[in-house]
């Protein structure tokens, strides 16, 4: 690699850092959040439902942003949004101040994120799997730093807020450094010929929907798991603090599935044992959590973490190795991701409404690993030399494929 996309790397790791603390920080401090302010555990799935959906609705968004203001541009007011709003948590004893920022936070995410996948195909082409693990490792750090260490803050200052806007500093650090990593890269990255061609979003196609349908169903259980694992082992005796370990321990264990990935997925023409590798994980630590929850819990979070990390990662390079260039990457990633999100809020909240109906967790995780069977059917589809996906962009450039 080339010295200008060894920079445009590490500023898109140090925007991945940032992207994730906002949302895995209110898992540890959720049973304080319910009992300080009296909200159902319905109405907390929200606390991670709103920046999925977010996610969903402003990925849609991309090419529109993309010709606006440059995908280099766009990422750089996501993070500075996401510090903004972060911040404003400090306020969070006010209802409303705690479910618009976790909007804005939402809005934020969603544009960063949605942009990197187009970046990458931009930035580092042949690259992509080892440049898409890289960066998902670094929102699994920066998750796994906002699960384990949030509730030891708000012990230690005595408030649960204070606890949710200091990660407003981590995505500050970022907005500088982002700003001079890509200033710098740009300048020296050679010329490209792939125009800001507007792509329609191949809503039609009846592949793309399936890879759509796939990364969000396999998104929503990451996002399950990062809603209520904590809470879990909570509602079981466990301190706030201990519960936020074992969240750690999740989120830590997903830098394996995250380099597992990065690290072989460039070298395999097939990643269909990839796919099952991760699902089975998945499937053997939801069930422990069903079965036997205090028998080793760390073994279960470690089986979830490696599983959902794996799928995560797997699940973002379906854009990058569907599409043809930066301006096919958009569209299609826009639609995945975009789509995905929507599905993916449908986990916490489902998994609110049973722990509501139920009174149990038995219901959410043995869901999880019902879900990764089907899954696990689903991705034996993704055979090489699968059909690609041709999406209709601007007169100029006539038809594209992806």
């Amino acid at each position: 690699m080339k010295r200008f996309q060894w920079v445009l790397l590490f500023g898109i790791v140090v925007v991945a850092i940032s992207l994730r603390p906002a949302v895995a920080s209110v898992s540890p401090v959720l049973e304080t959040i319910r009992a300080d302010l009296g909200l159902s555990y319905t109405a907390l799935s929200l606390l991670t439902t709103i920046p999925i959906l977010c996610m969903g609705a402003f990925a849609l968004t991309v090419p529109a942003i993309t010709d606006r203001v440059g995908r280099e541009r766009g990422v750089f007011w996501g993070i500075v949004l996401i510090t903004v709003a972060t911040g404003i948590r400090l306020g969070s004893r006010h209802v409303l101040v705690l479910f618009g920022s976790t909007l804005l936070v939402g809005i934020g995410i969603a544009v960063t994120q949605s942009l990197l996948p187009s970046l990458v195909t931009e930035y580092l082409p042949g690259r992509e799997s080892f440049a898409t693990g890289v960066y998902t490792a670094s929102l699994t750090v920066g998750a796994a730093l906002a699960g384990g260490v949030t509730a030891p803050i708000g012990d230690l200052v005595g408030s649960w807020p204070a606890a949710l806007a200091v990660w407003a500093v981590l995505a500050a650090i970022g907005v500088p450094l982002w700003y001079l990593s890509w200033r710098w890269a740009v300048r020296r990255k050679p010329a490209s010929d792939d125009g800001g061609d507007r792509v329609r979003l191949p809503w039609r196609n009846r592949w793309a929907i399936v890879l759509t349908l796939f990364f969000g169903s396999s998104s929503t259980m990451f996002f399950v798991v990062l809603a209520w694992l904590a809470p879990r082992y909570v509602a079981l005796g466990w301190g706030a603090s201990h519960a936020g370990m074992l969240l750690s321990a999740f989120v830590v264990a997903q830098l394996g599935g995250n380099l597992a990935v990065s690290a072989v997925g460039d070298r395999l023409s097939d990643q269909r044992p990839l796919f099952a590798l991760m699902l089975f994980s998945v499937i053997g630590g939801a069930t422990g959590v069903v079965i036997a929850p205090q028998f080793v819990p760390w073994i279960w979070a470690v089986l979830l973490g490696i599983g959902t990390g794996g799928l995560f990662t797997l699940g973002l390079t379906l854009p990058v190795i569907y599409a043809a260039g930066p301006t096919a990457t958009d569209g299609l990633a826009s639609m995945i991701l975009g789509g995905g999100y929507f599905i993916a809020a449908i986990g916490p909240a489902a998994a609110g409404v049973l722990l509501d109906v139920t009174g149990g967790y038995t219901a959410a995780f043995g869901g999880l690993a019902f879900l990764s069977v089907v899954l696990l059917a689903v991705s034996m589809r993704f055979e090489p030399g699968r059909e690609t996906v041709t999406v209709q962009v601007s007169e100029r450039s006539g038809r594209d494929r992806v």
